[in-house]
């Protein structure tokens, strides 16, 4: 990976990290519920697990996708793919409802996972990559 690719996936994710509307609130909240600094520190490698997790299999599929189609046809196939997940959000903005927050950190990883595949996360990460 080129130096300036990399700096720009390091931006994008320090931009991305900081904003409060992210996972790391799931973190505060467990903290907050077990009254603990170090389950808000536990919580952190867990979400960023799963979020890499989605990350890399999204790089995945597009890399086999590339083996067997064009480059051009590959960024077409993204573009619509983030796009189409934009709108999916815009039209259908729900967030789960639950009764408490006693999960696992591997439950955590996980949800972390499908929440960052489900607003694509990976998506966003392959115009830079590729």
């Amino acid at each position: 990976m080129e130096p300036l690719t990399a700096a720009a996936l390091v931006g994008l994710g320090a931009l991305h990290g900081i904003n409060p509307g992210m996972g790391w609130l799931f973190a505060v909240a467990k903290g907050l519920q077990e009254m603990s600094r170090g389950a808000v520190v536990r919580a952190l490698l867990p979400l960023a697990a799963g979020h890499g997790g989605a990350v890399a299999a999204t790089l995945a599929v597009a890399a086999l996708l590339g083996e067997v189609i064009t480059p051009g046809a590959v960024r077409w196939l993204v573009a619509g793919a983030l796009l189409a997940t934009g709108a999916w959000q815009l039209v259908r903005h729900r967030h789960v409802r639950g009764r408490g927050m006693r999960v696992s950190s591997a439950q955590i990883a996980g949800w972390s996972f499908l929440m960052s595949v489900a607003h694509g996360a990976g998506l966003m990460v392959l115009p830079v990559v590729m």
